[in-house]
């Protein structure tokens, strides 16, 4: 994998990892650090994807619907 598409993935993932972060109910010093950690997120991502291109955008989409779909699939809280 090269140096951009690393790069592409873990734009991609990350904003996932986000939102299933703030679906989480925390509290006290966890939910702020989780609130944290969603905002550099937020940030990063509108940072690097400011200046994509179409194809870059709709590639970023469509790892973001495989993970969740994969995730939908293949997840299990057994034993959790």
């Amino acid at each position: 994998m090269t140096k951009n598409g690393k790069l592409l993935a873990s734009v991609a993932i990350a904003p996932v990892i986000a939102d299933l972060l703030e679906d989480v109910e925390l509290k006290g010093l966890a939910k702020m650090k989780a609130n944290a950690l969603i905002n550099q997120i937020r940030a990063f991502d509108n940072f690097i994807m400011q200046g994509a291109d179409i194809t870059q955008i709709e590639q970023q989409i469509d790892i973001q619907r495989a993970l969740r779909q994969w995730m939908e699939n293949n997840f299990s809280e057994d034993g959790v």
